[in-house]
C-alpha cells in the first residue's frame, strides 16, 4: 500500500509546493546547472528541497491526489494525512528527529522549533532525470611519452659477410654466379655488335644514292595552283526586310452616354482580430483563506502594491480554500521570477500552483 510520503514525493515532481495540513509545507527551489572549475565537477540543473512550517493552511492539493490515486473518498483521504502528521509530531517529540525516506530529517530543537535536514542526493527536476554528478578527470602532457626506436648502427670496418648469417651466404653466391653468367653473354653480344652497325650504314648509304638519282620521287609539290578543287557554292536566297506600318488611329474616341443600371458597392465589415492569450497554467499563491471576506482582503493589498493581475482562484468540488493568486504565467520559470518580485514586495510567502 502506498504511504503518505511516497504521494508527497510524487507530488513534489509535479508541484512546486505540497502542504501538510496543519505540520508545514514542502517547496522546491530551482537550481541551474554548475561548472566547478576548481574541483572539476559539473551538476546537473536540479530542484532541491526546503520546509516551511508556517505553510498550515489545508488546500486540499494532498488529500485530493490521495483519494484519486487510491480511488477513496476524500474524508478518508483527510483521515489519512491526519494519522500521518500526528504519527510524525509523536516520533519527533520522543526520539527528537524523524526521517522520511526519500525527502529527508525532521529534528527538534531547544525551542522545540522543528528543522528540516534535506536529503542532498534527491533531486526534483523531472526534466534532468538520471542525470549525476560528472567528476572531470584533468590532462597531464606529461605522463604521454614518445616511444622512440633506436636502431643500433653497422660498422664501418665490419664486412658484409659478418653482418648476414650462414644461411643468406649461399644466395649471395648464386647471385654472383648469375652475374659472371650475363657477362659472358654480354661479351659475345659486343662481338656482334659491329657487323649489325656495319649493315644498317650500308643500308642507309644505298638510300640516300637512289633518292639523289630520281629527285622527284615521293616528294611533294611546292607549286598551290598544280592541284585544285573548285567547290561550288550555292547563293543563299536575299531576305527583304519589310517594314509594318501600324494604321493611325484617331486618339479621341468618343465615350457612349452609360445605358445600365448602377450598382452600389456594399458596405465592408471590419472584423475584429480577437487576440487569445496562451493558456496560463503557473500560478503564484500567496495564500489561501477558508473565507472570502479575508481572501478579498489580502488581494486588495496586493493590488495596492502594484499586481494588477491579482485574482481569486475559487475552489474545484474537491477543494476547500479559496487561492489569492498575484499572477498567472504561461511557463514555469515566468512564475518564479514573479514570486520573487512578491516575495520581495510584500513579504509574503508564495508558492507555485499548477492548474
Amino acid at each position: 500500500m502506498t504511504t503518505v510520503q511516497n504521494h508527497i514525493k510524487e507530488l513534489l515532481f509535479e508541484q512546486d509546493c505540497v502542504v501538510i495540513p496543519d505540520f508545514g509545507g514542502f517547496v522546491t527551489n530551482f537550481d541551474c546547472a554548475k561548472v566547478d572549475l576548481t574541483n572539476r565537477f559539473f551538476t546537473p540543473p536540479q530542484k532541491w528541497l526546503a520546509f516551511n512550517s508556517l505553510l498550515k493552511n489545508d488546500d486540499g492539493l494532498l488529500s485530493n491526489y490521495i483519494a484519486t490515486q487510491e480511488g477513496i473518498s476524500r474524508e478518508q483521504a483527510t483521515q489519512k494525512v491526519r494519522a500521518f502528521v500526528e504519527e510524525t509530531k509523536r516520533y519527533i517529540s520522543y526520539d527528537k528527529n524523524y526521517t522520511i525516506e526519500g525527502l529527508g530529517t525532521f529534528s527538534q530543537n531547544e525551542e522545540s522549533k522543528i528543522q528540516f535536514q534535506p536529503k542532498t542526493s534527491n533531486n526534483f527536476f523531472s526534466e534532468s532525470f538520471g542525470m549525476e554528478t560528472v567528476f572531470l578527470k584533468k590532462l597531464d602532457a606529461s605522463n604521454q611519452e614518445l616511444q622512440v626506436v633506436h636502431t643500433p648502427p653497422v660498422a664501418s670496418n665490419t664486412t658484409i659477410q659478418q653482418v648476414f648469417a650462414s644461411k643468406d651466404r649461399e644466395p649471395m653466391a648464386e647471385v654472383m654466379e648469375d652475374e659472371a653468367v650475363n657477362a659472358k653473354r654480354k661479351g659475345k653480344f659486343s662481338r656482334v655488335l659491329p657487323a649489325i652497325y656495319g649493315l644498317f650504314g650500308t643500308a642507309i648509304l644505298v638510300s640516300a644514292l637512289y633518292l639523289y638519282d630520281n629527285p622527284k620521287a615521293n616528294l611533294s609539290s611546292l607549286n598551290p595552283f598544280q592541284s585544285q578543287s573548285i567547290v561550288k557554292v550555292e547563293a543563299k536566297p536575299v531576305v527583304q526586310k519589310t517594314e509594318v506600318v501600324a494604321p493611325n488611329i484617331d486618339a479621341t474616341i468618343k465615350a457612349k452616354p452609360f445605358e445600365g443600371t448602377e450598382v452600389t458597392p456594399e458596405p465592408v465589415i471590419e472584423t475584429k482580430k480577437t487576440i487569445i492569450e496562451s493558456e496560463k497554467r503557473f500560478f503564484v499563491i500567496t495564500g489561501s483563506f477558508g473565507s472570502k471576506k479575508n481572501a478579498q482582503k489580502l488581494l486588495n493589498a496586493l493590488k495596492n502594491k502594484g499586481f494588477e493581475d491579482a485574482k481569486l482562484i475559487f475552489p474545484k468540488h474537491s477543494e476547500k480554500l479559496i487561492k489569492v493568486s498575484a499572477g498567472g504565467f504561461a511557463n514555469e520559470f515566468e512564475a518564479e521570477s514573479e514570486a520573487l518580485k512578491v516575495n520581495n514586495a510584500t513579504s509574503q510567502s508564495t508558492w507555485i500552483y499548477k492548474k
